[in-house]
């Protein structure tokens, strides 16, 4: 599991060192105080890879054109400030201090091209050295983005996508586990099944109802099929949620965090998400203090110094964290 993070010049973050993570974190803070920009950083340490740059474009809807267009400043704003002088450095560590990945971005304006350099372990052995010219950035194939452990605020997994992920999960025999999250949104679902008359499709089947396709069913149903799905089909034992909120009733959060922190621990899989909710916040709060429950947990507050402007991130252990939601007390970058 990554125990600490540390970043500089990327996106909002100056430079920051965030320690202390546990099996599931959860990450508060105001608008523009890098909370994004903590996943996406945390995503670069577990897939550093040139593709991952084209899928961070591709995941905030920035346009492909740009980059045709503009080869030498279409990629200024993965850098703190548009310092494209300065390198981009996210190095991550494990609790075994055994794997610390280096990851060094570098824009050549004059000749176009990023120079992607990765390092692993103390001693800083190369694992790669990659000079990518900016253009050929976006021929990567991000078609397949559904299968990337990060799940952005706003986009809205393709109906095909679902269903070869739930095909999956039910090959690996943990298709029950959608069927019960499903059931936490709405408690008559009884059955999933997925049919591929046509376009490839998830139907539900309320009890005494006629099936239906998922996408009838809101985008709460949707949102929850991407997390619990990417869950299950981890291949990188991460999963990235921003704004972990959205859709999900506050009646049912309390259940949603019961079901991630248990398959977090069964999956042996580390959960980061972000939220602007003070309500998912307490219900956070409250699962995680449950006297039966086996899921480690931290809150993470990101907030800027008054006289630098810089991102720090504070850690709150989940009974000071109840404290100060229970005296109403500032918890999100206030």
């Amino acid at each position: 599991m990554l125990k600490e993070i540390e970043i500089q010049n990327f996106r909002c973050f100056e430079q920051i060192k965030i320690s202390g993570f546990e099996r599931v974190n959860l990450i508060g803070g105001k608008n523009n105080a890098g909370k994004t920009a903590l996943l996406e950083a945390i995503f670069l340490n577990i897939a550093p890879h040139a593709s991952s740059l084209a899928i961070l474009k591709e995941l905030r809807r920035e346009s492909s054109k740009a980059v045709q267009a503009m080869p030498d400043r279409a990629w200024d704003n993965l850098f703190y400030a548009l310092k494209k002088d300065t390198s981009i450095v996210i190095i991550g560590k494990d609790y075994n201090n055994t794997d610390r990945v280096e990851i060094k971005l570098e824009i050549n304006s004059v000749k176009s091209s990023i120079v992607i350099e990765f390092m692993r372990n103390e001693n800083r052995s190369a694992l790669s050295s990659k000079k990518v010219p900016a253009t050929h950035l976006m021929s990567y194939d991000t078609s397949t983005t559904g299968k990337v452990p990060i799940i952005p605020s706003f986009t809205r997994i393709s109906g095909r996508e679902l269903t070869v992920a739930y095909d999956n999960a039910r090959l690996n025999e943990k298709d029950s586990e959608v069927l019960k999250a499903f059931q936490i949104i709405d408690p008559a679902i009884e059955s999933v099944e997925s049919f591929y008359i046509g376009e490839p499709t998830l139907y539900l089947r309320r009890k005494g109802e006629k099936r239906l396709p998922l996408s009838l069913f809101g985008d709460a149903m949707n949102r929850v099929a991407d997390i619990i799905l990417k869950l299950v089909n981890s291949e990188h034992k991460i999963l990235l949620i921003d704004e972990i909120e959205n859709g999900i009733h506050y009646t049912n959060q309390r259940d949603f965090w019961r079901m991630l922190f248990r398959l977090a621990v069964e999956l042996d899989t580390q959960i980061f998400a972000t939220t602007h909710s003070l309500e998912m916040l307490q219900a956070f709060a409250d699962v995680g203090l449950e006297p039966d429950q086996k899921c480690s947990s931290a809150y993470f507050e990101l907030a800027r110094k008054l006289k630098t402007n810089q991102i720090i991130g504070i850690r709150r252990d989940l009974e000071t964290l109840n404290y100060a939601l229970e005296h109403q007390k500032g918890v999100r970058g206030e």
